[in-house]
């Protein structure tokens, strides 16, 4: 069974050959480690890239799927931005983007780290989401066509590429800062709900186009909790958050599509909604966050295919490969029953944790994890 199959059967909770395994993403430090470890016998292969993402490294560890294909679904109108600058910083390397977030550029990632919220008022964020979101996008259909002609060649049977889906709580509390965003869902939610309207929008917009493509996986990635709590009331996530998502995802599950709720932290009481919205599927699972992944297969495992749940807080970068056989070997036996597991660490693989132990986790899932489990 190649991967593509093997990933498809389990999202629809069935048993494919073996668990699969995902990957969120390598921090570039342990990908250099990797690398030299590797040496002569690393050779990259163009096939394995796709636009902006590269899937040759997951590939060769052995991943079945993966996150990184960034291609933007919508886009601000042309020369938008050029007569309506965002705000400038003294320190040239922190910019701010359309959500008034300020990013870190960071000569070591491709890509700058968020930092802090730029808005700090009402005022504020009104400017923002009336200049910025309260505007007619542009489709971005054009990729279309040639996305699905390189997807025509690109290897799916060995490693899955997984979209993005565009997010609507994070961006909005990263830009607000949480002390703004807590007093606005305390005290002016109408304001809040207005703001979550104008990028649910231009996210339903995306959707439609996604939805075009020969892409299978998509992950709607809004980081909205805590370790052992969630972010917001789960009521005011039921309200506010759950029937944007349902509209975003109409389209995609329409195509037959899948859409992968992730979110670091304790998440659980936010599973009902989820599932109310059409996700196929949660990852993360942060069993450092009080997520127990045996409680979630008993009580979502019919519904959810479950992602994640291999620690990396601990166990990847400061476990032995007997703590890390041991955790496979559990995840496995907890949720691998029936299909519907796909086992992760549940984040990205970061600079700290071990080559050993990221290769101990993938081979013994493939020793472990094979249907019919005899765990």
């Amino acid at each position: 069974m190649n991967a593509h199959e093997r990933v498809i059967k389990t999202l629809n909770h069935e048993e494919p050959d073996r668990v699969p395994l995902f990957c969120q993403a390598i921090m570039p430090g342990f990908e250099r480690n990797l690398l030299e470890y590797w040496g002569k016998e690393y050779k990259h292969d163009k096939r394995y890239a796709l636009y902006f993402s590269d899937y040759n490294v997951k590939r060769k560890l052995g991943f079945d799927c993966c996150w990184g294909f960034g291609v933007a679904p919508v886009k601000l109108p042309r020369g938008f931005l050029k007569n309506n600058p965002l705000p400038q910083l003294d320190d040239p390397n922190k910019i701010i983007d359309i959500d008034g977030r300020i990013y870190l550029r960071n000569p070591e990632f491709n890509m700058p780290w968020y930092y802090e919220n730029y808005i700090s008022s009402e005022e504020m964020a009104d400017q923002f989401y009336d200049t910025y979101y309260s505007i007619e996008w542009e489709e971005n259909s054009k990729f279309i066509p040639k996305l699905n002609k390189k997807l025509s060649t690109y290897p799916i049977d060995e490693i899955l590429p997984c979209a993005h889906i565009n997010s609507i709580l994070e961006p909005i509390w990263e830009g607000l800062g949480l002390s703004l965003f807590t007093k606005l869902l305390r005290k002016n939610k109408t304001k809040l709900k207005k703001y979550i309207d104008l990028r649910t929008k231009i996210a339903v917009t995306g959707s439609k186009v996604l939805a075009e493509t020969d892409l299978d996986v998509f992950f709607l990635c809004d980081d909205t909790a805590f370790k052992n709590r969630t972010m917001i009331n789960p009521k005011d996530h039921r309200e506010l958050i759950i029937p944007a998502y349902k509209k975003i995802l109409h389209e995609l599950n329409k195509a037959g599509k899948y859409a992968i709720f992730h979110s670091d932290g304790y998440t659980e009481p936010y599973f009902d909604g989820l599932i109310e919205a059409g996700f196929k599927g949660v990852e993360s699972l942060e069993p450092m966050a009080g997520m127990d992944l045996k409680y979630l297969k008993e009580t979502y495992g019919d519904k959810l295919c479950l992602i994640g749940n291999i620690d990396v807080s601990y166990l990847l970068p400061f476990g032995t490969t007997e703590e890390v056989t041991q955790s496979v070997k559990k995840c496995i036996k907890d949720a691998g029953e029936g299909g519907g597991y796909i086992l992760s660490a549940c984040t990205d693989i970061t600079n700290a944790c071990k080559l050993e132990n990221i290769f101990t986790m993938i081979s013994a899932t493939k020793k472990y994890g094979k249907y019919p489990l005899k765990l």
